[in-house]
């Protein structure tokens, strides 16, 4: 084990084969020790998978030492190589199979999103929009009348006036009920 950050910098760049070998070793053992605390709380990475993120991050370390500044222990740079390769690899993972329908799908999805969150912004009032965000956030409809200190029949009235302004704001943004269908299928 190095004792030092000089240690470690030597001992990786020692044109000694031996020197080096043993100090990538003892490198990759302390990567893999670091990727499992990192990643530990995540159940879809075994340690097949932590010895694959070991060696990406053990060959990025190893090409970019001269990028060590010195202002933490280099361990712990080490360590945050290591992670950063191994969550790029789990989001291209994560992305793999996702279709271009999908990815067309997510981006009508943030259009209308977008769309939607400018409409309850500017086009109701903020009873109107307490209304909606409660309903939206699945309040049961009773609860949402009582925070608005109204009886139900005055707050449906409210939410069904709120609803109407939507739909004119989505309307003038150009998003249609096509739109939304598609955007989020059932």
């Amino acid at each position: 084990m190095m004792s030092n950050e000089t240690d470690w910098l030597t001992e990786l760049r020692s044109t000694d084969a031996g020197r080096q070998a043993s100090a990538v070793a003892s490198l990759r053992q302390t990567l893999i020790q670091g990727l499992r605390v990192a990643l530990v709380s995540r159940g879809d990475v075994g340690e097949e998978q932590l010895e694959d993120f070991a060696q990406e991050g053990l060959i990025r370390v190893l090409n970019r030492l001269d990028q060590f500044a010195g202002r933490s222990r280099f361990t712990a740079w080490a360590v945050a190589v290591a992670l950063n390769a191994a969550f790029s690899e789990l989001r291209r993972h994560r992305w793999r199979d996702v279709s271009l329908e999908e990815l067309l799908a997510d981006g009508d999805r943030t259009l209308v999103n977008k769309a939607l969150c400018r409409a309850i912004r500017e086009d109701l009032t903020p009873r109107q929009r307490a209304a909606i965000l409660g309903e939206l956030r699945g309040l049961p409809f009773d609860q949402v009348a009582a925070l608005l200190g109204s009886n139900r029949n005055a707050a449906y009235k409210l939410v069904h006036d709120a609803r109407r302004a939507l739909i004119r704001g989505l309307h003038e943004a150009g998003i249609t009920a096509e739109d939304i269908r598609y955007a989020y299928p059932q």
